[in-house]
C-alpha cells in the first residue's frame, strides 16, 4: 500500500472519530470518492480549477482511480451534489519505479503536508516553472537517505544527495498558484525526473 492511501486511510479514520472535525456535522458529510480520469476528478469539485494533473510521467502509467477525500455540498444546478475538495491522491507505476501524487485544497491544514519523518532529509530547496505557466514556485525535495544509514539519522544538520533521490526514494514538496499544496512521492525515478514532474504539473480545465 502507498503512502498516499495511507494517508487517506488515516485521515478519513480520523475524521470518523471526530478528533479534527471542526463541527459535529461535518464527518457525517465526509465522503472518499474516486474517478477513472483527472477531468472526471475536476468536474466533481467547486472550484473546479484546483487540480494539477502529470503531464511527464517518466514513462510510468496511472495504476490507480483518482481518490478524493472531500464534503459533499449541495448545489442548485443540475449538476447535483459538488465536492469541495480536502485531499486528492493518485499513483503511477511501472516495474519497481513509481510515484504518488496527493493534492489539497488551502485553508484545509490537515491535508496533504508533509509529516516530519526521521529517515528523510533535505536535498535543496529551488524554483520551478509549472507548465503553460508563467508562475514560478518554490519546492523543497527530500530524500530517504537516513533510513539506510542510520548515522545520518543521528546528526543534525546533515543533507541527503541528489543520487540519494533515485536510491532511496524521494519528495517534492510545493504549493501551486490556485494554492493548492502539491506532493510528489517516487521511488526508483531519479531527482530530475522527480522535478520534471513536477514542473509538468498542468492545471485541469474543465471541458478542454
Amino acid at each position: 500500500m502507498t503512502r498516499a492511501k495511507q494517508l487517506v486511510g488515516i485521515v478519513l479514520a480520523v475524521l470518523m472519530v471526530g478528533i479534527v472535525v471542526p463541527t459535529s456535522s461535518f464527518a457525517a458529510k465526509a465522503v472518499v470518492d474516486s474517478y477513472a480520469t483527472w477531468q472526471k476528478a475536476a468536474r466533481a469539485l467547486e472550484p473546479a480549477d484546483v487540480l494539477y494533473r502529470p503531464t511527464f510521467r517518466a514513462g510510468l502509467k496511472q495504476n490507480s482511480r483518482i481518490d478524493v477525500l472531500a464534503f459533499k455540498r449541495p448545489t442548485e444546478t443540475r449538476q447535483g451534489v459538488k465536492y469541495l475538495s480536502m485531499l486528492i491522491t493518485a499513483n503511477y507505476s511501472k516495474r519497481l519505479r513509481s510515484f504518488s501524487i496527493m493534492e489539497k485544497r488551502a485553508n484545509v491544514k490537515w491535508a496533504a503536508r508533509r509529516v516530519a519523518d526521521p529517515g528523510q532529509r533535505l536535498v535543496e530547496r529551488r524554483t520551478i516553472r509549472l507548465k503553460d505557466s508563467q508562475t514560478r514556485v518554490r519546492a523543497t525535495i527530500y530524500a530517504n537517505c537516513a533510513v539506510a544509514e542510520p548515522e545520518v539519522a543521528v546528526r543534525s544538520g546533515t543533507r541527503c544527495t541528489k543520487a540519494d533521490v533515485k536510491t532511496y526514494g524521494g519528495l517534492l514538496v510545493m504549493k501551486a498558484p490556485t494554492k493548492t499544496s502539491i506532493i510528489v512521492e517516487s521511488k526508483g525515478l531519479s531527482y530530475s525526473q522527480l522535478v520534471r514532474v513536477a514542473r509538468g504539473l498542468k492545471q485541469v480545465k474543465v471541458g478542454n
